[in-house]
Formats: C-alpha cells, structure tokens, sequence
C-alpha cells in the first residue's frame, strides 16, 4: 500500500523548501557597526602625488558599483578640493560622487556594494568595509580608511554618496595645486 499525500502538503513543503534554499543562498546583509579607523602609519604625501592616487580609487570603486548594480549610475555631485582644517591640516577632497537612486535596499544593505567594492579597496591600500556605521536619522554608512588616514565613505539616504577625504602636505593648501584632469 502506498501511502497517501494530499496535493496542498506536497505544495507547502516545495514552498517551505524553496524559500529556505533562498535564504541560504542570498547575500547576507552587513551588520551594524561602528567603524573603527586602522592607525595612521604615513606622512602625508604632496597633492601631485596623493590626488591621482585616489581619483583612482574613486574612478575604479564607480566603475564597480556600477557593475555591480546596473541600474543605479553615479555622476559628480562635488569637483575636487582642497581644505584646510581648525588644526592646521591641509585636506584633499577628490570629486565627490552621488548616485541616480537610493542604494540601500538594491543592495542588500549594502551587501552588493561591499562585494564590489572590497576588492578595489583591497588593492588601492584600504581595509575592506567591516560593515555599516549605526548613524542617527536613517543613514546607512559604510567607512575604510588606509594607513595615510585618508577616508573613503558611501552614505545613503536616498540618494548615496561617495566621499574620500585624504591629508596632504601642502604648502598653500589651494585648489590650484590640484592637477588637471
């Protein structure tokens, strides 16, 4: 005798198994975290030196998101500039970059961008992202800084932004000391 099973049990169990084959199979979401900065171990490098650097970085890190995440482009929001702090400190700022949409739920919480950004920040110097910074007010930040203390930040609220913050040595710390192109 075989044993009898209703339809509406077979049906519940292929969706009891589909959905948890999809749950192990989707990219976990980053957790929250506050990102702690690794020690400064460089000196500050000269504008000729530092701003191709991380116009790299930023140029490879777009091109990898946009990869990642077809549908979202990123356009420059802010051209590139230099600033000088209360302290005395000269800051390069490269062009920051703003997103055509909000970020967060097309990529996982940040999951998709961790996946293609990691290994671009792995090669231009910088620890991969650890996970989101629990901030106020309903933005989702993610933050790697490398040895020289420059800062690559992606914040979203809708839209994103990407912003790289880096010391320089400068004797003026004026934008024209940023070199074209």
């Amino acid at each position: 005798m075989k044993p009898h099973v209703a339809p509406r049990a077979v049906a519940a169990l292929m969706i009891l198994g589909t959905t948890l084959l999809a749950g192990c199979t989707a990219p976990e979401k980053p957790k929250a975290v506050t990102s702690s900065a690794p020690p400064v171990t460089e000196a500050p490098a000269p504008v000729a030196k530092s701003f191709p650097k991380y116009e790299a970085l930023r140029a490879e890190l777009i091109a990898a998101l946009e990869a990642e995440m077809p549908d979202i482009s990123w356009s420059v929001d802010k051209p590139a500039t230099l600033a000088k702090l209360k302290d005395g400190r000269c800051m390069l700022y490269p062009q920051t970059m703003k997103s055509s949409a909000d970020v967060v739920e097309p990529s996982n919480r940040f999951a998709h961008i961790f996946a293609a950004g990691d290994p671009v920040l792995t090669r231009h110097g910088f620890p991969a992202f650890d996970g989101t910074d629990a901030v106020p007010g309903g933005w989702v930040v993610a933050r790697s800084t490398d040895a020289a203390g420059a800062t690559l930040t992606i914040e979203s609220k809708s839209p994103a932004y990407l912003r790289i913050s880096v010391p320089v040595d400068s004797p003026t710390c004026i934008a024209d000391e940023i070199p074209p192109g």
